[in-house]
């Protein structure tokens, strides 16, 4: 063989003896896809390249420090072009104080094939006899016969050990079965009792909401009616303070019952005809006043197919979501503008999906508090409720009506510059819109 050969087969074997003995992860990437190899004195086949890497990954993970190899005698052949091969005998001492099991007079045959530019391992045989060493020694064959019986005690032992954890495990686990039992019973019991609490509720909020909206609708029809009739100044600015209030009040006992009802799963949506024109005519019409008093612009832009579009839907609790937005922008801010943006994003043949965006230049909310900010009964800044007023049942009503509607409502808010909310709701469309 010439000595450039086997300069080759020598280093290919004395690479993988070396990466190997310093438990090198790079080994496993050496074997090629066609890999075939066995180990132990049963020598049984393994032609499953993942298996044997998991092997190899596990010898290094019992035994992670850098073990010794002494070697006895190495056996080069040269088989091919681009086949080589390396049968090598050595002893392998494991480097651990306490007895354990280290290989004697192991036997490692390598198959290589040059695969690209790379030779690959497409062959291991390892035969290796066991025996016990420590490091530096190596003791006869025949010490495994002690070494079997210490075994076999041992497994008794354990056996024995794992027959009384399997005994106490049974009896806990019955214990467990016992006590869910129980649990479970428990919490059913509260959640009954917690419905029927809920239940009671509602229906206390419902009659509540409804006995305090018969006299609020008598105060405010009377003091309109007193207002028309009124001709001292005097008396037009009480009337005018309590058809204020009035409505404040009606506003709160309105939000108090839709939040009953969202809670109960007892709001239903309506089904029926209308136009987005119309409902952001409505929401120009009153809230245009209110800008034009703080010295805002109010700006509605929409698309002519989104502003004629007959749509199919609840256009009372849509206009509430838009208005809602709106209101609080116009509350929100001091100076600059407000711009309501509708447009449709989505369209198929039944329905739309209806996206608007209502930005604004106010007071914008800081981000540690963008989370809460739809939570009932929350603002951003509690402060916020004294200054601008409000109960914080507004913008959690508003969100689960939108996704009531298959749709939800996000923020994008800067503390200082404003904020923008998005609504996206999926609406049907009319029979007029069929071909």
């Amino acid at each position: 063989m010439q000595a450039e050969r086997q300069r080759l087969i020598r280093s290919l074997f004395e690479d993988y003896i070396e990466m190997y003995a310093a438990r090198d992860e790079r080994l496993t990437t050496h074997f090629s896809k066609n890999f075939s190899g066995y180990a132990g004195s049963s020598d049984q086949l393994i032609t499953d390249r993942e298996e044997w890497i998991k092997v190899t990954r596990l010898d290094f993970a019992q035994v992670p420090q850098r073990i010794r190899i002494e070697m006895l005698d190495l056996a080069l052949q040269d088989l091919a072009e681009d086949v080589v091969a390396a049968t090598g005998f050595f002893h392998i001492h494991l480097p651990l104080p306490e007895h354990l099991l280290a290989r004697e007079t192991a036997r490692l045959v390598l198959v290589f094939r040059k695969e690209g530019d790379n030779w690959k391992i497409v062959h291991s045989g390892i035969s290796v006899p066991f025996g016990l060493a420590r490091e530096g020694e190596v003791y006869p064959m025949s010490r495994l016969e002690e070494r079997n019986r210490e075994l076999e005690t041992l497994v008794e032992q354990r056996t024995l050990a794992l027959h009384e954890a399997n005994a106490a495990l049974d009896t806990y686990r019955r214990h467990l079965e016992a006590e869910v039992q129980q649990r479970t019973a428990a919490l059913s019991i509260a959640k009954e009792a917690a419905e029927a609490a809920n239940r009671a509720k509602t229906t206390f909020l419902a009659t509540m909401s409804h006995e305090l909206r018969t006299p609020m609708n008598a105060i405010i029809g009377m003091t309109s009616l007193a207002r028309s009739q009124a001709t001292e100044p005097a008396l037009i600015h009480r009337l005018k303070v309590i058809d204020s209030a009035s409505n404040h009040l009606l506003a709160v006992i309105n939000d108090v019952l839709d939040i009953s009802r969202l809670e109960a799963d007892r709001l239903l949506l309506e089904c029926r005809d209308f136009s987005l024109g119309v409902i952001l005519e409505n929401i120009s019409s009153q809230l245009e006043h209110k800008a034009l008093a703080k010295g805002l612009k109010l700006l509605i832009e929409t698309t002519v197919e989104s502003r004629e579009l007959s749509l199919h839907g609840d256009p009372l609790r849509l206009e509430q979501i838009l208005f809602n937005l709106a209101e609080n922008a116009v509350k929100f801010t001091a100076h600059g503008m407000i711009s309501l943006r509708a447009r449709l994003t989505e369209r198929g043949p039944d329905g739309v999906q209806l996206s608007v965006e209502i930005e604004d230049s106010g007071i914008g909310i800081a981000s540690e508090n963008l989370k809460r900010l739809f939570h009932v009964f929350e603002q951003a800044d509690g402060s916020l409720t004294r200054r601008h007023g409000g109960t914080g049942l507004g913008l959690a009503i508003s969100k689960r009506l939108a996704q009531m509607m298959d749709g939800d409502i996000t923020v994008v808010s800067e503390l200082g510059k404003g904020s923008t909310f998005s609504v996206k709701v999926r609406l049907k469309l009319t029979a007029s819109n069929h071909p």
